[in-house]
């Protein structure tokens, strides 16, 4: 396949080694000092010394009828990108990030025909351009609303499977993901994690997610999400302080703000009721 992915971060650039490993044309759009490196030298390279072919671009080529463009780009970065996406002769456009506004803008922008929308559940880093990333590890299933793309995944050894219901498994992922989000730029970059007054407020979070989904009339998805729903606070709190001693929450937290704004701004739009005590959160 032709395929294009729009995102040469971590994930994206995981995504696309892996596509082309396993055979496929793949045109990564990247920008600054990543696109300068990709173009330079035309490989993806992992930390092991493993290199697949890529090509790089600036922006879209929209003339270029690929079988397929993959956007990784985080919401908040995707605005300028959509007349492109709309206008671009691509067959199929799959869209891969976190979002509670669910699929329907991203459905009505490229059209029914052309749509797919999943999440990347995978661990990436990238040190000094190089690629590190493991796709197979317990838990780790990209979601798709696709079933050729959950076989186009599996065939290049990204655990996939298929989502009939995206918008309730978009919206229960961001209620499980945003008190992580928080809890990560609280801690990252100082040398404790969370107090546990800190984790207990944090947790609130949590109380306040669950119960939009629910009240937009979505099941929690995936079954782990309606179960940690009815944890007991304690228990869920005590999550959120271990993990605010994980590295992870190094990697995490570097990441930045924008997009715990950006969904948080999303939540509290869909349920106004909620919106001053979501909005108390807002880092």
């Amino acid at each position: 396949m032709k395929i294009s992915l729009i995102g040469a971060g971590r994930i994206g650039s995981a995504i696309a080694f892996s596509l082309s490993k396993a055979g496929h044309d793949v045109t990564l759009v990247a920008r600054g000092a990543r696109f300068d490196h990709l173009r330079r030298h035309g490989t993806l390279m992992t930390t092991q010394g493993d290199c697949a072919p890529v090509k790089a671009v600036s922006s879209l080529l929209t003339d270029i009828v690929y079988d397929l463009v993959i956007v990784t780009v985080p919401e908040h970065q995707i605005q300028p990108l959509l007349a492109d996406l709309s206008t671009c002769s691509a067959k199929q456009v799959l869209f891969m990030f976190n979002t509670f506004r669910g699929c329907e803008p991203y459905r009505a922008g490229v059209g029914v025909a052309r749509f797919a929308f999943g999440f990347p559940n995978m661990a990436a880093s990238l040190h000094d351009h190089r690629l590190s990333f493991r796709a197979d590890g317990p838990g780790m299933v990209s979601t798709l609303t696709d079933h050729a793309l959950v076989s186009l995944f599996k065939d290049a050894g990204l655990p996939a499977e298929y989502e009939s219901d995206m918008d309730a498994f978009l919206r229960s992922h961001v209620a499980l993901a945003v008190p992580f989000f928080l809890a990560a730029l609280s801690t990252w970059n100082r040398n404790y994690g969370l107090t546990w007054r800190e984790a207990r407020k944090l947790e609130k979070v949590w109380g306040i997610g669950f119960a939009l989904v629910k009240s937009l009339g979505h099941p929690f998805r995936p079954n782990m999400i309606a179960m940690l729903s009815r944890m007991p606070s304690l228990m869920r709190a005590a999550f959120l302080w271990g993990f605010s001693r994980t590295e992870l929450v190094r990697q995490t937290g570097a990441f930045g703000p924008e997009e715990s704004r950006w969904l948080l701004d999303d939540m509290a739009a869909a349920s106004p009721a909620r919106a001053a005590e979501l909005r108390v959160f807002r880092p």
